[in-house]
């Protein structure tokens, strides 16, 4: 069976510093599974103003495949295990929703 793409979005901004341990965080976990990373600052113009609008207040903000993840905290583990249960499912789960 092939393994299901996973495509990981981090919205964030340069004066968070819960921004910069979750960053870190999520590139040690993709050290353990391959997947696309994109990290975008909710204050420069390549991140959509309606995702910008939205998070202003909650960065950081993970979206796996375009489907919210979870926010604030990104654990390793709790990551880690997002991940895996995508993969056996094709389910994005909201953690700590």
């Amino acid at each position: 069976m092939a393994s299901r793409a996973i495509k990981l979005t981090l919205y964030s901004s340069s004066t968070c510093s819960l921004c910069t341990t979750a960053r870190e965080n999520i590139l040690r976990v993709q050290k353990k599974v391959p997947f696309a990373l994109s990290v975008l600052d909710i204050h420069k113009p390549e991140c959509p103003k309606e995702m910008a609008d939205k998070y202003i207040f909650d960065v950081p903000v993970v979206h796996m495949n375009d489907q919210f993840l979870m926010q604030h905290y990104v654990p390793e583990e709790t990551l880690l295990e997002a991940i895996k249960k995508f993969e056996s499912t094709g389910k994005v789960e909201r953690v700590g929703a």
